[in-house]
């Protein structure tokens, strides 16, 4: 599936394009090649995204940084995405991030389900 069609899923089953486009975006981040052979950003069995809302703001310019923080907490609440610190510094509150695969393929199903 491209890049276009995944947005387009993503978009049906959360109802909110800019929400698609964060959890694709993330999914993007999360598999890169640099990121699979850094074993720091392996923590809970799965891959995370240290990312400051700065950065996803400079990556995704059309959404407000007040935006960014409100979609995150969204997809947290739904169970899509989980947050979390992996700092080594304690003053480090910049947070991590990763898609919850098993819960996301499950709204997918469920939306395909009652199309």
């Amino acid at each position: 599936m491209s890049d276009q069609q995944t947005i387009l899923m993503l978009a049906r089953v959360l109802k909110s394009s800019d929400q698609a486009i964060m959890v694709n975006q993330l999914l993007t981040w999360q598999y890169e090649e640099v990121r699979i052979n850094d074993p720091e950003d392996f923590h809970d069995g799965r891959w995370w995204v240290y990312m400051p809302i700065r950065e996803w703001q400079e990556q995704l310019s059309w959404i407000s940084e007040h935006t960014i923080r409100r979609n995150l907490k969204e997809l947290k609440e739904l169970g899509l995405i989980r947050i979390g610190n992996f700092n080594p510094n304690r003053y480090d509150r910049t947070r991590w991030y990763t898609v919850d695969e098993q819960a996301l393929e499950k709204r997918i199903q469920k939306c395909i389900a009652n199309k």
